[in-house]
């Protein structure tokens, strides 16, 4: 059996989890047999900020995916994503990006996203790739999975440093931000003003403190089940508990999007594009023009889906994985 009829192998048999006693099947199913593959740690950025990550390490490897998370996300929010990955023959690296989980904080704040430019993701992300994923050198190829404000990172990762990852999927990234019915100058122009007049820690307008209150019905994710499982987790635990966007967050990510929308034409490497039909976080025009500037990208619209389509019902989810999977059996080959 070549790697190709292995990989096929595994991808038939992957167990999909059910919405029907979803929590039991984490905490006594998933959670087991992930932990028996982990490897947790700390690494020191190019400006010696502590950030967490943990390693699932699979014997039986075809190749590597390594997780960008989203806006007030953390490691232990991916832990379905992950066992799919496991499943499928992947080994998995993921990070806290710093100001979140347990990695090391920008402000005093828990609650609050502090940093100054995206030009700080990157650089924490490919001291990531250079000192922990590539420090052994047994990893034939690299496959990102980004997903909201880590695909904006990814983009940038993507632009910068073109030859790292074989392939990438970027599902619903934030590459235009949705501010509703006002235009993203004048909310530029707000936080710009604010951040002056009072402080760049301050909340944007809207945004603010954990407060310990569910919000299933206004939120990201689809299935009442899934987000009653990581909710728990932000209750348990106050460095999970990132919610909010400071005025230095929200102008850091204007700039980005404008410069990773600018010079997409740079990234070289296969893109599998996810968007979802009720998204209401991220605007899909900047899906489509970066899919367009961009040479190798297919965009995927997935229906009845809000921003979390890794977070939606278990048909969506069923789906959604499959594509991936096909999408990394097509271009990643053989894996020789």
């Amino acid at each position: 059996m070549n790697m190709n009829e292995n990989f096929e192998f595994i991808k038939k048999d992957i167990v999909f989890l059910k919405e029907e006693n979803y929590r039991n099947q984490m905490i006594n199913e998933v959670i087991p047999k992930l932990e028996k593959a982990c490897t947790i740690g700390y690494f020191n950025s190019y400006d010696q900020t502590q950030l967490y990550y943990e390693y699932y390490n699979n014997p039986r490897e075809v190749a590597t995916v390594v997780i960008s998370h989203g806006f007030c996300e953390f490691t232990k929010k991916f832990e379905e994503v992950i066992y799919y990955f496991y499943q499928a023959g992947y080994s998995v690296y993921i990070y806290d990006h710093r100001g979140h989980g347990n990695s090391q904080r920008m402000v005093k704040d828990k609650s609050k996203v502090y940093i100054r430019s995206y030009d700080e993701y990157v650089l924490d992300m490919h001291s990531f790739i250079t000192q922990v994923v590539l420090k052994e050198g047994v990893h034939k190829k690299l496959v990102l999975y980004a997903h909201s404000m880590g695909g904006a990172i990814g983009a940038l990762y993507l632009e910068q440093y073109p030859e790292v990852f074989s392939c990438a999927i970027l599902t619903s990234p934030m590459l235009d931000m949705d501010f509703g019915i006002i235009p993203q100058s004048i909310v530029g122009l707000v936080v710009l003003i604010k951040k002056f007049i009072w402080s760049e820690e301050a909340y944007v307008m809207g945004q603010r403190a954990f407060d310990g209150i569910s919000v299933f019905k206004t939120s990201s994710c689809l299935s009442e089940e899934r987000y009653n499982y990581i909710f728990t987790k932000r209750l348990q635990n106050e460095n999970y508990q990132t919610y909010g966007a400071s005025c230095a967050w929200a102008l850091a990510s204007l700039k980005a999007v404008r410069k990773l929308q600018k010079n997409a034409k740079l990234v070289n490497i296969p893109i599998l594009l996810f968007q979802a039909d009720k998204d209401t976080s991220v605007k899909a025009v900047g899906h489509r023009r970066f899919a367009k500037r961009a040479k190798d990208t297919q965009l995927v619209l997935i229906s009845n889906s809000k921003h979390e389509i890794y977070n939606a019902k278990t048909d969506i989810v069923e789906d959604y994985f499959r594509q991936i999977f096909k999408f990394l059996r097509d271009k990643l080959g053989t894996f020789n």
